[in-house]
């Protein structure tokens, strides 16, 4: 991306910048001015009045002098870097109603909007070998159904998630610890590379930012934020994953957790999470039966296999089919999306169907299945 197209983006950048500043900080900035730049030329008198930054202020304007905006520029046009920022209408909406939405992400591949239908896999980085093959399993059963796997990157369950959603020719997200320019863990550099051809990865951590021990932790919401639920495969009583698991029932979401062996350390985390409240899960269909909108949508697929390449079709139907979705959207929303007649869109959804490209349901609804 080349410097020009980051220009508007310049304060938002340079505030990820700032060390001290975290996720509710920033937000509680742009409830007090009108935009970052506002905020980037605030005198500290004036940062000072803020409620809930006072304390931070001095700091702020400290890291403020001292960072090397035109540089790290830069850096993000030289590693490929995409800026999405809580203004763009293209931030992935999922995190835009959590609690401390990350103001800033750092992406590399793409997000889409079918990314909504994820499921997040975690786990231990010392995994066995029974928790790394559940976990692929799990991935490659969920990625075949449509839906994204998302995960953190690190080795153990992580790199079996996601290996496990490429296998299935799946789209997997990794949320990654650290900054682009210091990835963590360096043995997936390979790995990280497949998932950006097949999905994006994303981080909210300025390029610079080295992997450490309150970054993880920071991440964990957003792994948990982008995914209608968290499934805990493998995970000892200190692991990561639990932290995720917690960010999940505090963002609402649906947490999964696999028994294991009473005897194993590595499943205790997972056995705890079970005696709180998660679903024990055996198979995907424990997992699916916690989505009762989505029922239709995996009955459909099953029954009714994608076509392996898709058929050309005509102008009309293509309009139609760019707004179709992986989740259930109505007829009425599709005429308006595409500004076409009833009747063409009533021909042009015949058509896919027959095409095994959309499927109605029930309510007038419509989905996408390729």
């Amino acid at each position: 991306m080349p410097n020009e197209s980051l220009h508007h983006k310049r304060y938002w950048i340079a505030l990820t910048l700032i060390p001290n500043l975290s996720p509710r900080k920033f937000q509680i900035l742009l409830d007090h001015f009108a935009s970052p730049q506002e905020i980037w030329e605030a005198p500290l008198e004036r940062l000072k009045e803020i409620p809930g930054f006072a304390e931070s202020a001095q700091t702020f304007c400290a890291h403020r002098e001292r960072v090397d905006l035109d540089r790290a520029l830069e850096q993000i046009a030289q590693l490929g870097l995409s800026v999405v920022t809580l203004a763009d209408e293209h931030y992935p909406e999922p995190l835009r109603a959590l609690s401390a939405p990350p103001p800033v992400l750092y992406m590399r591949g793409e997000y889409l909007e079918k990314d909504r239908l994820a499921i997040a896999i975690v786990g231990t980085r010392k995994a066995t070998s029974y928790g790394k093959r559940v976990a692929q399993q799990f991935a490659q059963e969920l990625g075949r159904l449509g839906f994204t796997i998302v995960s953190g990157l690190a080795e153990g369950i992580d790199t079996m998630a996601h290996k496990g959603a490429l296998k299935a020719n799946a789209r997997t997200i990794a949320v990654i610890g650290s900054g682009f320019a210091r990835p963590y863990p360096q043995s997936n550099q390979k790995l990280l590379e497949e998932i950006v051809a097949n999905g994006c990865a994303i981080t909210e951590f300025a390029p610079e930012v080295s992997p450490d021990q309150w970054t993880f932790p920071q991440r964990n919401r957003i792994i948990s934020g982008l995914s209608r639920g968290v499934l805990v495969v493998e995970a000892p009583i200190d692991s990561g994953a639990l932290i995720t698991a917690r960010c999940a029932l505090e963002q609402s979401r649906e947490v999964f957790a696999v028994p294991g062996p009473i005897t194993g350390q590595s499943h205790r985390g997972c056995h705890k999470l079970l005696k709180e409240g998660a679903k024990l899960v055996e198979s995907v269909v424990d997992i699916l039966e916690e989505f009762k909108d989505l029922r239709a949508l995996f009955q459909v697929r099953k029954e009714k296999p994608v076509p392996t390449q898709k058929p050309a079709l005509s102008p009309l139907e293509e309009k139609i089919f760019s707004v179709l979705e992986f989740e259930p959207i109505h007829f009425d929303e599709i005429v308006s999306k595409t500004g076409l007649s009833v009747g063409e869109v009533s021909e042009g959804l015949l058509t896919l169907a027959l095409h095994g490209l959309a499927q109605e349901i029930e309510g007038k609804r419509y989905l996408r299945l390729a």
